[in-house]
């Protein structure tokens, strides 16, 4: 899985190697191999000339499964009733301090926005019940405005299994890159 994510790392740089702002294209690649956990996940944006006022997705309605990699660009590609539908979709409706229909965020607030961070759980379909400490947290690409660290780590048990992951976001070519493993 290391080798597919670098291949894939590798053939990004081509296309996003001129956006050096942060506005590129979202990545999200569930690299669990060994327990095939599905992730689920929240995305939030940051206003960055504001350092503040993001958006909250209201989580996606499919959690994406092991070996998977999604992109997310903008907020109306990125639902269910998108032109095209997005395979991944997070839910239609986006949150900051009232809930609004994805339709409804303005083009300006859409381009002034970055994917800011991803909060997530890792869920075993086989195993089913909530772990305790919840296997998952939060990863993002500004600390300076959200505090949310770009690396972290954790174990988990659920029934006599355990379970450990890593989770990192890394900007790469203009591109943000989420991967959990």
């Amino acid at each position: 899985m290391k080798k597919i994510f670098t291949i894939l790392l590798g053939l990004s740089i081509g296309s996003a190697a001129f956006a050096q702002n942060g506005s590129g294209t979202l990545h999200v690649f569930n690299d669990d191999s060994y327990h095939s956990l599905n992730l689920h996940y929240t995305l939030f944006t940051v206003n960055l000339s504001q350092c503040g006022d993001g958006y909250q997705a209201l989580g996606p309605s499919i959690p994406l499964p092991p070996g998977v990699i999604t992109d997310y660009t903008t907020f109306l590609k990125s639902s269910s009733f998108a032109s095209s539908p997005h395979p991944y979709p997070i839910d239609s409706y986006w949150h900051n301090s009232t809930v609004v229909p994805a339709t409804s965020i303005s083009p300006a607030v859409a381009d002034a926005q970055r994917w800011s961070y991803m909060k997530f759980e890792l869920r075993d379909p086989n195993n089913p019940g909530l772990m305790n400490p919840t296997l998952g947290g939060s990863v993002g690409f500004y600390p300076t405005c959200t505090g949310i660290p770009n690396y972290i780590s954790g174990t988990s048990t659920l029934n006599g299994i355990n379970y450990a992951f890593k989770a990192e976001a890394v900007t790469f070519g203009g591109d943000l890159w989420i991967n959990v493993w």
